[in-house]
């Protein structure tokens, strides 16, 4: 089964949160850098955010 991201949202300084689908099955992701969380639900996106200091404001639709 095909892994499709359905949309992004970044922040200027490299920040990117997707929204990610296989199937029926949708999670978060976090991409900074070679960092890379996968399978996060909306709360822990909000809370990784928050400690790395990334105000939410900052994100903007992605390409």
């Amino acid at each position: 089964m095909e892994t499709i991201i359905e949309s992004a949202m970044q922040t200027p300084d490299g920040w990117r949160v997707e929204v990610v689908r296989r199937g029926t099955t949708r999670w978060y992701r976090i991409v900074h850098g070679d960092d890379e969380i996968d399978w996060l639900s909306i709360a822990g996106v909000h809370r990784i955010l928050a400690d790395a200091g990334v105000d939410l404001a900052d994100l903007t639709e992605a390409a």
